[in-house]
């Protein structure tokens, strides 16, 4: 079975796993929502407290927004598109670093690429959003945030791309987010993005102060 098929084969097996997570993450926003309302319903007595009220339903309704926005990618990550051209990740990651780079210096920090002309294999507009949600995701994470990235070959079938963030949480820390697919939504769009083709991506055992990520893609064929 080729890598892309056990991609599959094993999202397909998680499904009930994740269905069932996504309930009880959802389920959450929505019963603050209605207590909020019922409440208010009950208790309020004048203008100021209704404000509240409804400035705190407000807040409860973005927040499930947002985790539906994210299961919406969610739902789609599986699907690798397109990809028979082959992809320059040097040209992607300059692309997505021109992009983020602001948000590092204004943060106090800088963003290192070290990437030699390469091609893999991916969808573009697929793999450019699954880097984009994880990297602003762990820059979010912490103050004064540097980012550092460094591509190399580490054999004749793939790449690999390893990703340090200075100033972030640790790896440990942001791994526990991670195990929910909705609350750390933006590591899990990533992580099934890059499976679907063939690739990965984990963090790994780092410094203090540091959080390490390592993805792998497939060299073009």
């Amino acid at each position: 079975m080729t890598p892309v098929a056990e991609s599959r084969a094993h999202g397909v097996g998680d499904q009930c796993s994740f269905a069932s997570d996504v309930f009880h993450s959802l389920s959450q926003p929505l019963t603050a929502l209605q207590c909020s309302l019922e409440l208010s319903l009950a208790r309020d007595q004048t203008s100021q407290e209704f404000r509240a009220s409804v400035e705190a339903a407000l807040q409860n309704a973005e927040r499930l927004r947002q985790k539906l926005l994210l299961l919406r990618e969610l739902s789609e990550a599986d699907d690798p598109g397109d990809f028979s051209a082959p992809l320059e990740l040097r040209q992607l990651l300059q692309e997505l670093r021109e992009d983020l780079l602001p948000v590092c210096e204004s943060a106090g920090g800088c963003f290192d690429l070290t990437c030699d002309p390469v091609q893999i294999r991916g969808n573009r507009n697929k793999l450019a959003r699954a880097f984009f949600y994880l990297l602003e995701y762990l820059l979010r994470s912490g103050p004064r945030a540097s980012l550092s990235v460094h591509v190399a070959q580490t054999n004749e079938r793939q790449v690999e791309i390893r990703m340090t963030f200075s100033g972030t949480e640790s790896a440990a820390v942001l791994g526990d987010d991670a195990s929910d697919p909705v609350s750390a939504g933006e590591v899990e769009i990533a992580r099934r993005t890059f499976r679907s083709v063939g690739g990965d991506l984990a963090s790994v055992d780092s410094a203090a102060g540091q959080s390490v990520w390592i993805a792998s893609l497939p060299l073009a064929e």
